[in-house]
């Protein structure tokens, strides 16, 4: 039998019993369908090979569904009609086409893949995986879809296309390809009606049997992939109403979807979003499509040009197709072409390609309050945004904004980096800068959004600084909230993490501030920039801001500028510097009559005198601004006078005073709840327990102390207690405990810039390391520390460098240095009035003395150190010397009088914890055991 014979048999049965389940006679048929009744015999009887057209009317006729029309129209396939439209005379070779295949030969329609094709092995192998998963459809028996979206220009539909190619065996039974036009300049998107059409004719469904109704051209579509294995791609697509129509109804088949828009509707679809490409792929991708040997490997311009790129496929081939065909141009000469931002996306186009237009069309694709909102974004001087910005920038409300937002990530035309924030990709943005330049009146409202956008940033970092900064701070009332609102920051915490996001668009903020937004923003970043750092940045800020207030004639503003400006000198070591800024800002307060200004002035001022050394002028500068926070009612003022003044006496070895003080201080931050002064207290009271030989006292307070700074995110804080912790466990002999904290409180003094902090932490860890034994680094560690200490006049530093640098000299027997070293520090301590820094030195110069062939002026050192210990109620120098009276005494061969002495060092040092109990113990006695035995 041949093919037309069984085709038109198999066709008859059918007609006949439709038209039976449909009632209908065959002259009843007839006359519904316009198909004569003798004709509708022959069809039924198989005697006659039906055409196509009838089988249609016939169809329509029977009030056949889609599907049951598409089986109709399946059995009567096979046939053809002559040219004239008549039925063909001969029969088709018998062949009937394999169960579970599309209708039609196989076929592929996938654009060309490109040997150029480059990285993106991560996102292949996803696509790959779901290829292998299509047959069994996804978790929910349907149909397997990839959706890919990402920013124009990305390589979406290079990289479906190249997958596509390389599972064409998967999916034997064709390979259908559409472009949907949703992005295409001059075109307008494909209807989802023209792309079934142009599906359906692919499946060789002749023109006049494809339904009309777009509902039953999408059955009739579904119903011709139903048990097939065909993979179909979706290329650029606009809008889910789009795609729908065009996706199989049953399993087997994998659909990959492209579009710039992210296709949310599209739940069952396996997403993703196409990124960048790595550096090392874009510089891959540059090399290949140059063409071989026209890059140098290794370049050093290649990584700069990727970049300049922004990584984008597109720019990157645009770009090395220039250096492909212009062999005069050097890669060199390119990247300084496009270090021009203004003219950068000009030259990213060639014959057939230009990124700005693909940009064009994202950009007009959008509706109207997005456009209008994508153009105010342009202006943020920094790199990211929130919607709060984003609402103060168009004038909008905040709920407005988030939509719009996320609006615009949806057309891939922002990301997010973290939840909330967001910003544009570098060439996006650079996109969005070139628009909105038309006339004056687009003018006009970019400049009074920026200044919105400025008044938001002033306001918030306004009220950000009151929960971080440790003092007032004079000059006018910061200006009300603006209607589209501010983030709420009810406590540090959230103020903090608000500075921390904003930071770089704060800085970038005052970039293109006015000069009343200078100052003002200045002034609210002082308090996160001392804390943060890095204090170089600050500087520069404070000192513009100083500059600019004395021009406007701000002589508030000027005064605080400059005190901010001390303050970062002071962290920085300048301390004369930051002297004399500190005596500017006191003179302008005076001059206004600011009391508390003035009184913040004096108590800064005495602080840097404090850290040159100059302890009697620093206690009289703090007592004047106690007085004067003391007659203000500024308790917050009163407890930092009274910390300062504990920290004067304690440097004079005054410890009990010192405690009182210090203790007064503590009590007043910790009933304001100002956990900041709390820190700084107790990391002070810690260094006088310390001091007092109270060591277990002295680890808990600086414990206590560096979970308070941590908890403020305070790293300035941590280093200090982390430093001062390192001394304590140097002490009670923790020497590995002592390194780790020391190295850790250098690691952030070095982040931060903070040099007489570094020294610190240097010449404690030589310390540590002399206390070990290893004196070659001890002195290298020490030599550095008294280096900084030098250049940053630091002479308390200095002076305490100098003397530990003098015990590693004696220790590796270099005695004249060591004793030169001495003498440098014991004259600096008796300058100052310090007690126990002399008592300190003098002991160490007794130790050198006794170990001095004729020296005998051992005794009479330790016994002045020992009474200099004990006026300052230090008892570790009191044991220390006792311990080198005792030493001499046993040189002397006086057992009695080396018992006397010996026995009190090492009740001290036992009652103490310290570390040289142990070592003092053994040597008690062996002298009770010489005694014994004499």
């Amino acid at each position: 039998m041949g093919r037309g014979t069984s085709v038109a048999g198999g066709f008859g049965a059918m007609l006949r019993e439709q038209r039976r389940r449909a009632g209908l006679t065959q002259e009843g048929l007839a006359e519904l369908a316009g198909v004569s009744a003798h004709a509708i015999s022959m069809l039924e009887a198989g005697r006659r090979r039906p055409r196509l057209s009838s089988v249609t009317r016939l169809a329509v006729a029977l009030g056949l569904d889609a599907a049951a029309q598409g089986r109709l129209l399946s059995a009567a396939e096979g046939t053809t009609e002559g040219p004239t439209g008549g039925a063909a005379d001969t029969p088709a070779a018998a062949t009937t086409e394999p169960p579970g295949r599309a209708r039609g030969a196989s076929r592929c329609q996938l654009p060309a893949d490109t040997r150029l094709f480059t990285g993106r092995a991560e996102e292949i192998d996803r696509l790959l995986a779901l290829a292998r998963e299509a047959p069994a459809g996804s978790d929910a028996g349907m149909v397997v879809i990839s959706a890919i979206d990402g920013m124009g220009g990305v390589g979406k539909s290079a990289l479906a296309v190249h997958a596509a190619h390389r599972m064409r065996g998967s999916f034997p039974d064709g390979q259908l390809f559409v472009d949907l036009h949703g992005h295409t300049p001059g075109l307008a998107a494909l209807a989802a009606e023209d792309a079934l059409d142009w599906f359906l004719r692919s499946l060789g469904v002749p023109p006049q049997l494809i339904p009309r109704d777009l509902g039953e051209r999408a059955a009739f579509y579904r119903d011709r992939l139903a048990g097939t294995r065909t993979l179909i791609v979706l290329d650029n697509a606009v809008s889910t109403a789009q795609v729908r129509p065009l996706l199989p109804g049953t399993p087997g088949c994998l659909v990959i979807v492209t579009s710039r828009k992210r296709l949310t509707g599209l739940d069952d679809a396996h997403t993703l979003a196409l990124d960048t490409l790595a550096p090392a792929e874009a510089a891959a991708l540059l090399h290949r499509v140059a063409g071989p040997g026209r890059v140098p490997d290794g370049h050093p311009a290649v990584a700069e040009l990727a970049a300049l790129c922004g990584h984008v496929p597109l720019a990157v081939r645009i770009s090395a197709a220039r250096l492909r065909h212009r062999r005069a141009l050097r890669i060199e000469d390119l990247v300084d072409e496009l270090r021009d931002e203004h003219g950068r996306l000009d030259r990213l186009r060639d014959e057939g390609r230009n990124l700005a237009a693909v940009f064009d069309t994202s950009y007009a694709a959008l509706p109207e309050a997005e456009q209008h909102l994508f153009r105010r974004l342009g202006l943020v001087p920094g790199p990211d945004f929130d919607a709060f910005a984003a609402a103060h920038l168009a004038g909008a409300d905040h709920r407005t904004a988030e939509r719009l937002l996320e609006s615009l990530l949806d057309h891939n035309l922002l990301t997010q980096h973290v939840p909330g924030r967001y910003r544009f990709h570098d060439l996006v943005g650079l996109y969005a800068r070139t628009l909105g330049h038309a006339d004056g009146a687009e003018e006009a409202e970019r400049a009074a959004a920026l200044e919105r956008l400025l008044d938001h940033y002033r306001y918030t970092a306004g009220e950000a600084d009151r929960h971080l900064a440790h003092h007032g701070r004079p000059g006018p009332p910061r200006p009300a909230a603006t209607p589209a609102g501010a983030p709420a920051l009810p406590d540090r915490d959230r103020a903090l993490a608000w500075m921390r996001s904003e930071r770089d668009n704060l800085l970038a903020a005052v970039a293109v501030a006015g000069p009343r937004h200078l100052v003002d923003l200045s002034a609210a970043l002082a308090a996160f920039l001392q804390q943060e750092g890095p204090w170089h940045q600050a500087a520069a800020l404070h000192r513009t801001a100083a500059a600019t207030a004395r021009e406007l004639g701000d002589r508030s503003g000027e005064a605080g500028a400059l005190a901010d400006l001390g303050r970062v000198r002071h962290a920085l070591g300048e301390f004369q510097a930051a002297c004399g800024l500190y005596e500017r800002a006191l003179a302008v307060h005076q001059e206004l009559g600011d009391r508390s200004g003035e009184a913040g002035a004096l108590e800064e001022l005495g602080r840097v005198r404090y850290v040159l050394g100059e302890l009697q002028v620093a206690a009289g500068l703090h007592e004047r601004a106690l007085a004067g926070y003391q007659e203000l009612g500024d308790r917050l003022g009163q407890a930092g006078s009274l910390w300062s003044i504990g920290r004067v006496r304690h440097a004079t070895g005054d410890y009990p005073a010192a405690a009182d003080l210090l203790e007064r201080a503590l009590e007043i931050h910790q009933d304001l709840g100002d956990r900041h002064g709390e820190a700084n207290t107790l990391w002070d009271l810690s260094r006088v327990r310390h001091a007092t030989g109270d060591y277990a006292a002295a680890g808990s307070l600086q414990e206590q102390a560096l979970t308070i700074m941590r908890q403020l995110g305070n790293r300035h804080g941590e280093a200090n207690a982390l430093w001062n912790l390192g001394r304590v466990r140097l002490t009670t002999g923790d020497a590995a405990a002592a390194a780790a904290a020391l190295e850790r409180a250098l690691e952030i003094y070095l982040d931060l810039g903070k040099r007489d902090g570094e020294a610190y932490a240097l010449k404690d860890l030589g310390r540590v390391r002399h206390a070990t034994g290893d004196h070659a680094a001890a002195a290298d560690l020490l030599g550095r520390a008294l280096d900084i200490f030098r250049k940053v006049g630091q002479r308390y530093g200095a002076a305490n460098a100098t003397h530990d640098l003098g015990r590693v000299r004696h220790a590796t027997g270099d005695h004249a240095a060591a004793a030169d070293l001495f003498a440098q520090a014991l004259a600096f301590f008796r300058e100052v009035g310090d007690r126990q820094g002399e008592a300190e030195v003098l002991t160490s110069t007794a130790a050198l003395a006794a170990d001095t062939a004729g020296a005998p002026g051992a005794p009479a050192l330790y016994r002045q150190a020992l009474d200099l210990a004990r006026a300052a109620h230090s008892p570790l120098d009191e044991a220390r010397a006792l311990e080198g009276t005792a030493h001499c005494a046993a040189r002397a061969g006086d057992h009695a009088a080396a018992l006397a002495a010996l026995r009190p060092a090492v009740a001290l040092y036992r009652r103490l914890g310290a570390a040289e109990a142990p070592a003092a113990t053994a040597r008690l006695r062996a002298l009770e055991d010489g005694a014994d035995r004499s």
